[in-house]
């Protein structure tokens, strides 16, 4: 049987790293940077399952997704919706969700694999438990754990950042719109005021035009 492609779509590096390492013994995994770039490989190559991070520059994961899902190529092709802010993908998308599955990160290598076998329905293959093998079961065991522990560290990291851009995206946000309050305000006052200035030159005009008339006036007057 050949062995099956799994596209991560995702602009963290660390995190195309960090989950290429997890597929590497069981799957070809092919890697885009950003939406666009994975749409066209996903055309290209035409994977059996994609891996999509919701938060990317160009096309999120929800804009991405719909440009996979018009090719009919792609529209069966099973999609996980990456995340560790859950609380925007429903902000865009409400749950439950259809279409396309979706794990919250930071995930266990295993919750990832057993995901991905689920969705293409494969069975995972019994170890073969020969003495050599029993041997260095506790010495597997360990690694298994280590890698766990070093998967879950990558992603706790860029949910750190992610999390304190989209604050600190968040805090920016709020000052410029206070800026722009008041600067419409001052606006407003500016408004105010030159129409102020505008009526009271009209008046202006009016009594210069007055004692203009009444100088006339007065001149005619003095000629007779």
């Amino acid at each position: 049987m050949p062995t099956r492609k799994v596209l991560v779509i995702d602009d963290s590096s660390m995190i195309r790293r960090m989950v290429a390492g997890i597929l590497a013994k069981h799957f070809e995994v092919l890697e885009a940077s950003d939406g666009v770039m994975g749409l066209e490989m996903a055309k290209q190559h035409h994977p059996d399952l994609i891996l999509l991070d919701f938060v990317m520059p160009k096309m999120d994961g929800y804009d991405t997704l719909r440009h996979i899902r018009q090719e009919e190529s792609l529209r069966r092709t099973p999609v996980i919706i990456m995340s560790g802010l859950k609380e925007q993908v429903t902000a865009r998308i409400p749950e439950p969700f259809k279409g396309f599955d979706f794990i919250e990160k930071p995930f266990e290598a295993d919750v990832l694999l057993n995901h991905i076998r689920h969705l293409l329905q494969m069975t995972p293959q019994p170890a073969v438990a020969s003495t050599a093998e029993a041997d260095q079961s506790a010495q597997n065991l360990l690694l298994a754990k280590m890698t766990n522990l070093e998967t879950l560290l990558i992603q706790g990291t860029e949910n750190l950042v992610q999390r304190e851009v989209v604050t600190r995206l968040s805090v920016l946000g709020k000052r410029i719109q206070q800026q722009e309050i008041k600067t419409a305000a001052l606006e407003a006052k500016i408004d105010h005021l030159t129409k102020q200035l505008d009526q009271q030159n009209r008046v202006l005009a009016v009594i210069a035009n007055e004692f203009k008339q009444l100088r006339a006036l007065l001149a005619q007057r003095a000629k007779s």
